[in-house]
């Protein structure tokens, strides 16, 4: 059967969509807007998976049904991903891990840069050798200005030398101070390599990839990308038409989290990367079951496919089923419809907020640069800010809306965005490591998804306009833990699903059905309206005695 996939198709099939809920302030209905750290599931994805099971076994063979049907399906997921992106023979995929964490070790298993702290260290002990202390002879990694921390401290912690490249005067990656670093002489006849994210997970600006991927070929370095924010949204090409040896535009590599993607959620991570990085006269990264072609008494002989060597063990075939099928969810749906529309809600949020002083949107504000990730923080008359998890709590409370607080793993872009200089860093760290974790600074993500309609959006901008005029009036409502940085409302009850095997035989896999655009309409401004007469009751509540400790006074920039 043929559908006519759409935005409004795909909101009513994600699982638990406009599902209803309880809060301290009585039942909302779930909006969804934490994309950026993760998708959600679609039932038709659910049921087909599940109807692939019949023949689920594991790979490894082809004698009988089920392993040669495994096989087939896992072969033609990873032909189908790879031809998503535009990677061509050259190119080879492995599925690894639960996201772009385990596809950026994996390459950095293949590079030679990754070496566990335990094999450090005993090689340090056993026979004297300090990989610190020889930073001149190891790889020179380049990184981008707003990298996802796993794609800086993992290089960090490696065995490599790492450069961040600044921000230019807009806020994006300075494409000057890159040229300048390549042409250091105290990096040439060094491996090189550039490792940037193409998009940022907290501002949702977009990298001129292919610009920066010239660049870094003009001068022999790898150009390698963390696709985990932005995979979802844009359009990725690995191997660029217009490439030529003298202008290569082509990637080296790409890391990509499947389960931000919607209906991704139990994907695998997934690497690609071009053959001529690996070496194939080395082991696998990992040896183990399904390696080898051949193994006596005592040798062994590994498989000269690169794909076939590093898929040691079972492989995840339902992970990367799944993740074929999410990237050709968004191939139906198309990349310029994904960006048009992200395009017309971000606009539609940066007009409305514009003039309001007390919501502080990080980074550019260019839409035609940005996916729909927007990070902000609130800032009261009296000039302190509410806390972000403050903010992630109302939303919750007041209008089932899902976000999500803090530094979005990225620390060091953090600073930037927020002026943190050395010294003031250096005074937080200490506080922090004496375990006050509510000092922290940050922000409150939202996401603008192409699955949201005009009502979800209007609604998710009247709730930020509200509780930047009225979000510090709710203070006396809740209790702040310093040490553990929450929020609890002061009549809060435990209300988390249990893990309980008889829910199991439960055979509703939605929990919910979706709501039609115009009751949800209707109950949105119930909702705005219900916050209201909360924001006035909460003046009637006595001042609350505030669990403080002037150790972090000095610091404190929240209105707790």
């Amino acid at each position: 059967m043929k559908i006519n996939i759409t935005p409004e198709y795909l909101r009513n099939c994600i699982i638990g969509v406009d599902a209803p809920f309880c809060t301290p302030f009585g039942q909302r209905m779930m909006l969804y807007c934490d994309y950026t750290a993760s998708g959600r599931t679609l039932s038709f994805i659910e049921k087909y998976l599940m109807r692939l099971q019949r023949h689920y076994a594991n790979t490894h063979t082809e004698d009988d049904m089920t392993g040669r049907s495994m096989t087939h399906l896992l072969h033609s997921a990873e032909k189908t991903i790879k031809k998503c992106v535009n990677a061509d023979e050259n190119y080879r995929i492995i599925n690894v891990g639960t996201g772009a964490t385990g596809a950026i070790n994996k390459l950095q298993q293949i590079l030679g840069t990754y070496l566990p702290p335990a094999t450090r260290k005993s090689l340090k002990e056993s026979l004297g050798v300090d990989f610190h202390k020889t930073p001149n002879t190891l790889p020179i990694v380049f990184v981008g200005p707003y990298e996802h921390h796993s794609n800086e401290i993992s290089w960090r912690d490696g065995l490599c030398e790492i450069v961040e490249v600044r921000l230019d005067v807009n806020g994006h990656i300075d494409m000057q101070h890159l040229e300048q670093l390549l042409q250091k002489p105290e990096y040439q006849n060094r491996k090189k390599i550039g490792s940037f994210s193409a998009a940022s997970n907290v501002t949702g600006l977009i990298s001129p990839v292919h610009e920066i991927a010239a660049l870094l070929h003009k001068y022999n370095a790898l150009a390698v990308f963390d696709y985990a924010a932005s995979a979802p949204y844009v359009k990725i090409d690995m191997n660029p038409k217009d490439s030529t040896a003298e202008h290569n535009t082509s990637l080296d590599a790409i890391f990509i989290s499947s389960h931000k993607f919607l209906g991704g959620p139990g994907s695998s991570g997934v690497l690609i990367f071009n053959k001529s990085l690996y070496d194939s006269s080395l082991p696998p990264t990992v040896s183990g079951g399904g390696t080898v072609s051949y193994v006596a008494e005592h040798h062994h002989d590994f498989f000269d496919d690169i794909e076939e060597r590093e898929k040691a063990g079972t492989p995840g075939v339902l992970q990367i089923l799944r993740a074929a099928l999410c990237f050709k969810v968004k191939d139906k749906i198309g990349c310029k419809q994904i960006s048009n529309i992200e395009h017309q809600w971000l606009d539609k949020a940066f007009t409305a907020w514009k003039d309001n002083e007390s919501i502080e949107i990080l980074g550019d504000l260019d839409i035609n640069n940005r996916v729909g990730i927007v990070s902000f923080n609130i800032k009261t008359k009296a000039g302190k800010y509410l806390h972000p998890k403050f903010v992630t709590v109302l939303l919750n409370d007041l209008f089932g809306i899902q976000s999500r607080a803090g530094c979005s793993c990225a620390g060091p872009y953090g600073h930037k965005l927020l002026h943190i200089d050395e010294q003031t860093s250096e005074q937080y760290r200490e506080l922090i490591n004496k375990g006050f974790h509510g000092i922290k600074p940050g922000w409150c993500r939202i996401g603008f998804h192409y699955v949201m309609d005009e009502a979800d959006v209007d609604y998710i901008i009247q709730a930020i306009e509200f509780i930047a005029e009225q979000g510090e009036k709710f203070l006396p409502w809740y209790n702040f833990c310093l040490k553990q940085a929450c929020w609890k409302h002061i009549d809060e009850k435990e209300d988390c699903p249990k893990l309980k095997l008889d829910d199991a035989f439960n055979e509703d896999i939605m929990g919910s059905s979706p709501v039609p655009s115009g009751l949800r309409k209707q109950l949105y401004s119930q909702f705005i309206a219900d916050a209201y007469q909360w924001a006035q009751k909460g003046q009637e509540l006595p001042k609350r005695q505030t669990n403080y400790f002037e150790e972090v006074a000095h610091l404190n920039q929240f209105l707790v």
